[in-house]
């Protein structure tokens, strides 16, 4: 049986998703909530109510799930306004802007007996679950390093008056527009984050970086990079590097053009081999999968733990922008 949910926010992700979820047989959208009423106009092509009032669908019981599409600036605030009504939550990335924020909603959806999900639909993109499973199994011995970019341009000539160019105080654009889905990436292929070093190129003062360098240490003592440029055309790859091999995802397109991806892999013997996967649905996968774990109390793969992380690799990003200098994330 589907699983009714609300949307909140109906922008162009808002509306992405309310077309990829139209034929789900897991969840059901019973209700949509807009800023303001121009946003009317989507709800009613899916022939949903709408409402600009978030309270009057959090005290719906027919409504068992939220789907938050909100600004990033919102996420942590509804979220657990959300739990507090028992709702389920699944909110997109970033969870909250602050590690502090982060840990509220986790405390709230814990007390209040409802689960979090999160917008990471990149660990359901069928080449990164062949990446990952290569990984587990130690095919490609010790990890030594791991390189990660996602980059495009269509956020290149977005004005600076949009949300997306608040607070990047606290979260850099770069990081909240693309670089996240990498850092979520690497922490669930390769583990917790210890150290993070985040450069920008010098451009105008005062103008907002569409550009980042991040540089990572692990725990197991691995080193990783990450990069996310905004205004440069699509490039997507992830390099995994091993003592017995190393591996290779390339996308040919942004996944909003259902284009292909290959894996290669190259063992210490010399043999290599590539794989091509079709596009798949990761969006619909990912919150397909928050609700099975919903309906059947499963476990679901990102972790409140990994959630938790990944914001702290985005604030401590934040931090050494500020600083110039590396910042230690075992204290945190």
């Amino acid at each position: 049986m589907a699983i009714n949910a609300a949307i909140v926010g109906l922008g162009w992700w808002g509306k992405h998703l309310l077309r990829q979820m139209e034929e789900s047989e897991a969840l059901r959208f019973t209700a949509a909530v807009g800023s303001r009423d121009a946003h009317r106009q989507a709800a009613d092509a899916h022939g949903l109510p709408f409402t600009t009032d978030l309270e009057s669908v959090l005290g719906d019981d027919t409504i068992q799930m939220v789907v938050l599409t909100t600004p990033h600036a919102l996420h942590a605030q509804q979220v657990m306004k959300a739990a507090a009504h028992g709702k389920h939550v699944f909110c997109e990335k970033p969870l909250a802007l602050t590690v502090d924020d982060a840990l509220k909603c986790a405390e709230a959806c814990e007390k209040a007996g409802v689960r979090l999900g999160l917008g990471h639909e990149r660990r359901f993109e069928s080449a990164m679950v062949e990446a990952r499973e290569w990984i587990a199994r130690g095919a490609l011995g010790s990890i030594v390093h791991a390189e990660a970019s996602f980059s495009h341009d269509k956020l290149a000539n977005v004005p600076t008056e949009n949300w997306r160019f608040t607070d990047t105080d606290l979260a850099p654009l770069p990081m909240t527009a693309t670089g996240i889905h990498l850092s979520d990436l690497l922490l669930d292929m390769l583990g917790d984050v210890t150290e993070v070093y985040a450069a920008s190129p010098r451009r105008d003062a005062g103008a907002v970086s569409r550009s980042l360098s991040l540089h990572l240490r692990f725990a197991s003592g691995a080193t990783g990079y990450v990069s996310s440029i905004l205004e440069t055309p699509l490039y997507m790859r992830l390099a995994v590097f091993g003592t017995a091999g190393w591996l290779e995802v390339r996308n040919l397109a942004h996944p909003d053009a259902r284009g292909s991806s290959i894996v290669t892999v190259r063992s210490a013997n010399g043999s290599e081999r590539s794989t091509w996967h079709d596009w798949n649905d990761s969006v619909r996968a990912n919150l397909e999968s928050f609700c099975h774990a919903v309906a059947n109390d499963a476990p679901y793969p990102i972790s409140i733990h990994q959630m938790v992380r990944n914001v702290a690799v985005m604030a401590a990003a934040a931090e050494s922008l500020r600083s110039a200098r590396p910042i230690d994330l075992t204290t945190w």
